[in-house]
């Protein structure tokens, strides 16, 4: 019982953080080209914030199994406040990507201390539906915050939207402190094992962490160039934001259930999820209007959701669970290393072709992901061992 009141305290937090960071995060772009940003500058502030989000985690995560995980969850949230509200003060695109630099090690401490804290609380038998329902919490945050950020920017300003958001995340910030903190378990430390065992798991399943790299490829993509790329189109904050709406909703739904697919065996649905993240970057790109950017984000909602859950459970199994931090740090640097080079490469191929081929050239990501997918092995091979502890 104190374990389920815990899991719903926490994931109220995670909730309402997400929302306050989905309300501005979008429209970082669109708010960068009221300064004359190119999609160069553009792929910079995504791949600055990401470089942070992917150097972060392993560190983290390793002051998270020596300390206690919540204490690590509230300092990336107060990190968080700060970068949001100081982007008030941006006159210029150099401000914003060393703001995205600051926000980008909160995010780099935020999603593995919340995922870590997440398995933490799970049975071992049930991390999958655990982690579902922990992304459905985050996912329901960035559903609903782009819609309310599109309207607050439409309505009050982008300078509004900033302070709103700020506030926002400080509020999750209380929640942890006063309703989550006096519930946690005190943590044990971790037990010193060898310094080479985080290697040689990762080398165990070293497609997997492939995969997941064309993974952030694809996140970096959607949240740095595209509502650029659709600002550019004429496309207003409000639309955009219904866009990344209908991003979480079918992404919400797959979150949700996908404990229903392992049926169909893990690697399957890897590759099918990744076989239509790939159609729908081709939708995106072959016809530039709102239906099919609604068609195509849609589908790519819809299918990371289903690579998220069954992705983070496989590899949260392949390590003990002392070192759980070290696992989602692993997790977190290897699709924040995507989310470094999407943007970059995208924002290069826009000024050396076009954004429309650019984003064609992109799609080679999910088709290696489905390669990846393919070649390795998705169920640890002591995942039996590791969940009889």
């Amino acid at each position: 019982m104190l374990h389920s009141s815990l899991r719903l305290q926490f994931y109220l937090s995670v909730f309402v953080a997400s929302l306050g960071l989905a309300m501005y995060t979008v429209f970082i772009p669109v708010f960068a080209q009221t300064f004359g940003a190119t999609f160069f500058d553009l792929g910079l502030i995504g791949a600055v914030g990401a470089l942070a989000t992917a150097t972060i985690p392993s560190l983290a995560g390793h002051m998270a199994d020596k300390t206690n995980r919540l204490w690590i969850y509230q300092l990336s949230l107060t990190i968080n406040v700060l970068a949001t509200f100081f982007l008030i003060f941006s006159h210029s695109v150099f401000d914003i990507v060393a703001l995205r630099l600051v926000g980008g090690v909160g995010l780099g401490i935020f999603w593995p201390m919340g995922e870590a804290l997440a398995s933490d609380l799970a049975p071992a038998d049930r991390r999958v539906q655990e982690m579902g329902r922990y992304s459905v919490a985050m996912a329901l945050g960035l559903l609903i915050g782009p819609s309310m950020g599109g309207f607050v920017t439409q309505t009050f300003g982008y300078s509004n939207l900033f302070i709103i958001s700020s506030a926002i995340i400080g509020v999750s910030l209380l929640q942890s402190v006063l309703l989550v903190l006096p519930l946690y378990p005190k943590q044990e430390s971790a037990r010193p094992e060898r310094s080479d065992g985080n290697v040689r798991i990762i080398r165990g399943i070293l497609p997997m962490y492939l995969m997941l790299i064309c993974y952030g490829v694809v996140w970096g993509l959607i949240s740095s160039i595209f509502p650029g790329y659709v600002n550019s189109l004429g496309i207003n904050a409000l639309l955009i934001g219904y866009l990344f709406s209908a991003f979480g909703v079918t992404r919400i739904f797959s979150l949700a259930t996908a404990h229903r697919y392992l049926k169909y065996g893990e690697k399957r649905m890897l590759a099918v999820s990744s076989s239509i993240i790939f159609l729908g970057i081709l939708i995106v790109a072959a016809f530039p209007n709102f239906i099919a950017f609604l068609i195509g984000m849609m589908l790519i909602g819809g299918s990371v959701g289903v690579v998220f859950p069954i992705a983070n459970s496989l590899i949260s199994h392949q390590f003990p669970d002392q070192k759980r931090g070290a696992a989602m740090g692993s997790y977190e640097t290897a699709v924040n290393t995507g989310e470094t080079i999407g943007p970059y490469v995208a924002g290069v191929l826009a000024s050396l072709v076009t954004i429309t081929s650019g984003l064609m050239l992109m799609s080679i990501f999910p088709a290696l992901m489905i390669l990846f997918t393919l070649w390795g092995r998705t169920r640890p091979a002591n995942a039996i061992r590791q969940d009889s502890r």
